[in-house]
């Protein structure tokens, strides 16, 4: 798609400049800006989803019915008197 943009001499001057950088042609330049501005905007993934999810291991290690926070910290309570004493 052709597009036609005016420039100021200052924005014009640092065009130049990202070009003689990059060593690219301009509209190779203004795609990857266009891009790079569109990915900064989008929302951050959370940390699961940088991990690439959770691992399914990981999901079936408590008991079917244990997904509530009170019963979750009943378990963990649970393995960790019993990890201490493992240790004594």
């Amino acid at each position: 798609m052709p597009l036609t943009v005016r420039l100021d001499s200052e924005t014009e001057h640092c065009l130049n400049d990202l070009l003689a950088e990059s060593g690219q042609d301009k509209s190779s330049l203004v795609r990857q800006l266009i891009r790079e501005r569109w990915q900064q905007r989008q929302p951050n993934p959370s940390i699961t989803q940088q991990l690439g999810g959770h691992p399914d291991h990981f999901l079936d290690t408590l008991p079917p019915g244990s997904a509530s926070r009170q019963q979750r910290r009943q378990l963990l309570g649970q393995r960790l008197a019993e990890r201490r004493t493992e240790r004594r």
